[in-house]
């Protein structure tokens, strides 16, 4: 399997830039000045993360499944204990991401409404067969944690694709700069998590980690 993962400043280019194969996962950062972009390559296809610290709600629109009513999540089978405990064993510990040494930062606590966001891209990436941060509808992590009537301060996203567990993906992303900032980011205080399989796509399985901190 290929990975490819992308490392975005200021802008969301996803899915297919830089990215391909039998599975991926792409991250990013989005701060509120200044655009950079830059690429890597890991081994699946395109995951991805994003990040907008302190550039405020900028409101959002509602993603839809397909035009019908938003998605509802997933029965709970012990995946969120097991997504939590994982990210907070990273962040409990120094991280090399990519040459940049991260420091141990705070555990982070789980969010059922950025589960929700997290599930509704899932969701919308495995029912339309694509990999990007861009929905369907065109919505960005930003508005769809907005959507979830979520107010953040700073919010991001990792997406993966065609990793098989929860171990294999948070290997891809931990072993992917932009990624792995984003799970060691200070920035961040809350999480959610979701994956959604359809075996008749191209990776079989979507996954998306949502990071944001609330607003005061």
């Amino acid at each position: 399997m290929r990975l490819i993962s992308l490392l975005l400043i200021s802008t969301f280019t996803l899915a297919g830039c830089g990215s391909g194969g039998s599975g991926g996962s792409d991250s990013g950062q989005v701060s509120s000045g200044g655009n950079s972009n830059t690429g890597g390559d890991s081994t699946v296809p395109d995951s991805g993360g994003s990040t907008v610290p302190d550039s405020g709600n900028d409101g959002g629109t509602d993603p839809e499944d397909g035009g019908g009513s938003p998605p509802q999540p997933a029965p709970d089978t012990g995946f969120q204990d097991e997504m939590l405990t994982a990210v907070n064993a990273a962040r409990a510990t120094q991280q090399d991401c990519g040459g940049t040494i991260m420091p141990p930062v705070p555990a982070l606590t789980w969010d059922t409404q950025l589960e929700q966001a997290a599930y509704t891209h899932s969701n919308d990436m495995a029912n339309y067969d694509f990999f990007s941060h861009t929905g369907s509808d065109g919505s960005s992590v930003s508005t769809r944690v907005t959507a979830q009537g979520y107010t953040w301060s700073s919010v991001g996203e990792n997406i993966a694709a065609g990793q098989k567990d929860v171990d294999a993906v948070m290997k891809s992303w931990i072993e992917s700069p932009g990624h792995c900032l984003n799970i060691m980011s200070a920035n961040f205080t809350q999480m959610g998590a979701s994956f959604v399989t359809n075996s008749s796509t191209q990776y079989g399985i979507y996954w998306t980690q949502v990071f944001a901190k609330p607003r005061s």
